[in-house]
């Protein structure tokens, strides 16, 4: 078994001295165990040129076999691995990241991780969400037994339904608002995908403010507000369906102040009197709010 090349353990490129090593050995089987090799002779300069060459096409094979791993790829190789695996790299996203993305390390459901990747990479997309029912009875978001359904804010269309096609295997339906007309070879599939409507929402909420556990003062109700505003939009905003609940309200704002007590909340979808808690959010729809449409009073 040979030292050098794709071992057990990877890959083990031979050394330059290894190299010069085997060159001049070589030439003492052919011209005897006479013939001159110093650094400064004729034959040891012509040994030299050969050992940096293969020495330098050792290296070549090295970058090639660590190329095909994700572990050791970089930049555009690792690109080129990702696309295997129907992944594209993110605008700025690292080589770290992506590596892992390609290895799925630390995510347990590989499907999914995929193929939200897949759809959340699309130009435009700014919130996407993949459900799949994979029970033989509708669910209860609606979703038919065997289904999927790929809920996304922004995007075209088409390439939303494309990037779907690519993970919804034929036979498994989908289910969503929106038809797409899809055709892929010459082959063509219907995709349907879930455009949510935004629903704007407004809240008053009534808080209990102490001091905290330093004796430092409790937060304004400017404060409180913006707290709950970032905790309702951006990458922590409820998701379709998920209706808007006192809880909800409540641990949105007590994780970030724990001496603010949510005493009572109300709201309501814009257009409509406050009443009581929650604001009913259909699969179909997905709650949106503005700052200024949330209230905070303290007492």
């Amino acid at each position: 078994m040979t030292d050098y090349g794709v071992v057990v353990s990877g890959f083990s490129r031979k050394p330059l001295s290894v190299i010069l090593g085997e060159i001049e050995q070589s030439n003492i089987g052919i011209f005897g165990p006479g013939v001159i090799q110093t650094s400064q002779s004729p034959m040891g300069q012509l040994n030299g040129l050969r050992a940096d060459l293969l020495a330098a096409a050792w290296e070549m094979f090295e970058d090639i076999y660590q190329s095909y791993d994700p572990d050791q790829a970089e930049e555009t190789r690792l690109d080129i691995l990702a696309r295997l695996r129907l992944i594209a790299r993110a605008p700025g996203e690292s080589d770290t990241s992506l590596r892992q993305a390609i290895t799925n390390l630390g995510v347990p459901n590989t499907r999914d991780a995929d193929f939200y990747r897949a759809v959340i990479n699309i130009d435009g997309v700014t919130w996407a969400k993949i459900y799949s029912n994979d029970t033989g009875a509708t669910d209860a978001n609606g979703l038919a037994a065997h289904s999927v359904s790929v809920v996304a804010l922004g995007g075209d269309d088409e390439e939303v339904a494309l990037a779907a096609r690519q993970y919804v295997v034929p036979g498994i339906s989908t289910y969503g608002n929106t038809m797409v007309s899809t055709e892929v070879e010459g082959f063509c599939r219907s995709i349907q995908i879930m455009r949510p409507e935004q629903i704007p929402i407004f809240l008053n909420v009534t808080v209990s403010k102490t001091n905290d556990a330093a004796g430092c003062p409790p937060p304004s109700n400017a404060a409180i507000a913006q707290t709950l505003f970032a905790g309702l939009t951006g990458a922590n905003r409820p998701v379709n369906g998920q209706d808007i609940t006192l809880h909800l309200i409540r641990t949105a704002i007590s994780c970030v102040y724990p001496n603010v007590e949510v005493t009572a909340a109300t709201g309501n979808r814009v257009g409509s009197g406050a009443a009581a808690l929650p604001i009913v959010i259909d699969f179909d729809e997905m709650a949106t709010i503005t700052l200024a449409n949330i209230a905070i009073t303290a007492v």
